[in-house]
């Protein structure tokens, strides 16, 4: 459906929005709307939030217990009939669209694209794991496509203004600390998070020399290689929709079920998340898990890789919930999913256990007319 045209659904009503996607988004959205004929609300919880969205919005610095009170008697002072958010696991945007359902209040929710690049991703009631499409083959498989023939517009150069605009956000939330009360947000709001980003920067000119041997052996890996996928560390994926709760967890249950039940002649190879690459480094636990396996010659830990190259050649793919599983369906690759993810239905991707994968993945591949 057109953009454009879903967003008459919001003619005529009382919108408020939440955080949005940090930059100028939720700004320009706002336009949009009350050209809709939407009355738009807003709130700010910091100086990250008011930079972007300095006119027409109101704040909320209290404490987040006090927040469900605080939402409830604002929705009924205004009048509320709709509440857009991004990200529908932040502890704000949880008690709200608690709150919200009892209230009768419609709920919208944007995420990053489910399929990328290019897209963003708009919901009702939930994304990710709260999403309420349906995970049933037959259903996907009788769906006749609206937007036949369509092209998707190509946005290049985002990362830089997503760097920028992170940039922004970080430090007028500290300069404008006093006002705020910055321990409501998800993450801490600290100038010293640059400091994560430019060690990002420094560690990704240095994987691009110090990976380029590790890319061969990989590759050229005769018994063929499994792919591992890492997440962010903090990510609400991982925190809410992972019984494993951690990205150790992940690494160390995955290394014990290769180990066990794989053939001698497969490697594993563990993809870290570019985003979390100043922050952490999983090298040491790896090679500490695989050595104590007694699989460590069959081990690797890779941070850059073209996805579409490392998928094409690999024999399966293990994932919590990452939207990079999508990649890997796309490319024709064997799938495992151990948390939980809207798109985790046979035949798309495995059904039986982690165990089982290593020696199935290949009578395992994904419905390509499904996938479609």
């Amino acid at each position: 459906m057109d953009f454009s045209k879903k967003l008459n659904e919001f003619n005529g009503k009382n919108v408020l929005l939440l955080q949005g996607p940090v930059g100028t988004f939720f700004n320009k959205f706002a336009k949009v709307l009350r050209k809709k004929q939407a009355q738009v609300f807003k709130l700010n919880f910091n100086g990250g939030d008011k930079i972007f969205y300095p006119f027409h919005a109101d704040k909320y610095r209290g404490k987040l217990r006090n927040f469900k009170d605080f939402f409830q008697n604002y929705c009924k002072e205004k009048k509320i009939d709709v509440i857009i958010c991004y990200n529908d696991c932040r502890p704000l945007h949880a008690i709200a669209i608690r709150l919200a359902r009892k209230m009768d209040i419609e709920v919208f929710v944007f995420e990053e694209g489910y399929l990328r690049p290019n897209f963003i991703t708009f919901e009702k009631n939930g994304v990710n794991a709260n999403s309420k499409m349906p995970r049933l083959a037959s259903f996907y498989l009788n769906y006749i496509p609206k937007n036949q023939g369509f092209k998707a517009k190509s946005i290049e150069g985002a990362f830089k203004y997503m760097g920028f605009f992170a940039f922004l956000y970080w430090l007028f939330a500290f300069l404008l600390a006093p006002f705020y009360n910055n321990k409501l947000h998800h993450r801490k709001l600290n100038p010293l998070e640059c400091l994560f980003w430019f060690r990002s920067l420094i560690r990704k000119i240095y994987y691009k020399k110090s990976e380029k041997e590790i890319k061969k052996q990989i590759l050229n890996a005769k018994g063929g290689y499994f792919v591992a996928i890492l997440q962010v560390f903090n990510d609400t994926q991982i925190s809410k929709h992972y019984k494993g709760g951690s990205i150790e967890y992940f690494i160390t249950q995955t290394l014990r079920s290769f180990a066990g039940h794989s053939r001698d002649k497969h490697s594993l190879v563990f993809k870290h998340h570019p985003m979390d690459r100043g922050y952490t480094n999983y090298e040491k636990l790896i090679k500490e898990r695989a050595k104590t396996l007694g699989i460590e010659d069959r081990v690797f830990y890779i941070h850059d890789f073209h996805l579409p190259t490392l998928f094409s050649n690999a024999l399966g793919c293990v994932t919590i919930n990452s939207t990079a599983g999508l990649n890997a369906l796309y490319h024709g690759c064997a799938l495992k999913v151990v948390g939980d993810a809207f798109y985790d239905f046979a035949p798309l991707t495995y059904s039986g256990e982690l165990d089982f994968f290593w020696k199935e993945a290949h009578s395992s591949k994904p419905s390509l007319a499904l996938y479609n």
